[in-house]
Formats: structure tokens, C-alpha cells, sequence
């Protein structure tokens, strides 16, 4: 019995120790918010997949004056969609895959966010202005 309670006290021992020994990097990773990215200057994450996602993700939306959201036809979420944001120009400054919720950082001026889902394509242009937050919403079939 007193060998069990040392095995026991033994195990604890060693998972605390494995728990103490991850990177701070690594528990932030366990906080279920996704990566946090950014190109030609700006910042964006998506995700979405999944309910903790989401919350993460609702949890940070005040952050962006840009949310695309995409989903079908019936409302179920859509995690498969490339979204590029472009200038009316046509200028291409950013294009990334993305989950169902994707959130951009954006200064205030006029942009094309273009997304593309199963081979369909969808454009909306839009502005940005200070103090705001542009909600764009793109449905699939």
C-alpha cells in the first residue's frame, strides 16, 4: 500500500514538473485565440472554427474596424474561404486563407474585400473611417 502512495506522489511529481517546464509561448498557444498575423502592414486574425474560437475571437473584436464573415446559404459557418482586400485601385494588399470569422485592422480610406469559397467569388467595396467598423458578411451555397 505505501508503494502505491510513493508511485502515486511519484506521478504528481513528474506531471507538475512537465506543466512548469511549458513555454509561456506554447500556454499563450492553449488560450484558443488564433494567430495573430499581418501583411503589407495589416494586422488580421481569423479562425472561428470551433466554440472557443469564436469566443476568443468575439473577446477580441473591438480591436478591428474590419469583420468578414462567412457562411452558407443555411448559416452554418464556412471555414474554407480566401479573402484579399484590395485597394479600388486593384492594389492587392493582402491575401490570406481564412476561417469563417476574419478580422482586420485597417486605415480609414476605400477598399475591395473579395472572397472566393468552393469556386464562387464575391466582392463588396467598402470604407473604412476613423472611429468605425465595416461588417461584411458573405453567404455561400
Amino acid at each position: 500500500m505505501a508503494f502505491l502512495r510513493a508511485e502515486s506522489l511519484l506521478i504528481l511529481v513528474a506531471a507538475v514538473a512537465v506543466l512548469l517546464c511549458i513555454p509561456p509561448v506554447l500556454a499563450d498557444d492553449m488560450s484558443g485565440l488564433p494567430t495573430l498575423q499581418q501583411e503589407s502592414g495589416i494586422t488580421f486574425i481569423t479562425g472561428g472554427i470551433g466554440d472557443e474560437e469564436r469566443d476568443a475571437l468575439k473577446a477580441v473584436e473591438h480591436d478591428y474596424n474590419l469583420h468578414v464573415m462567412s457562411a452558407g446559404t443555411s448559416g452554418a459557418f464556412t471555414g474554407d474561404t480566401i479573402i484579399a482586400i484590395r485597394t479600388r485601385r486593384g492594389e492587392e494588399l493582402l491575401s490570406t486563407d481564412a476561417g469563417p470569422i476574419f478580422y482586420a485592422s485597417l486605415p480609414p480610406g476605400h477598399y475591395v474585400v473579395e472572397a472566393t469559397s468552393d469556386g464562387q467569388t464575391r466582392k463588396q467595396d467598402i470604407t473604412i473611417a476613423r472611429g468605425t467598423t465595416s461588417h461584411v458578411h458573405f453567404s455561400w451555397k
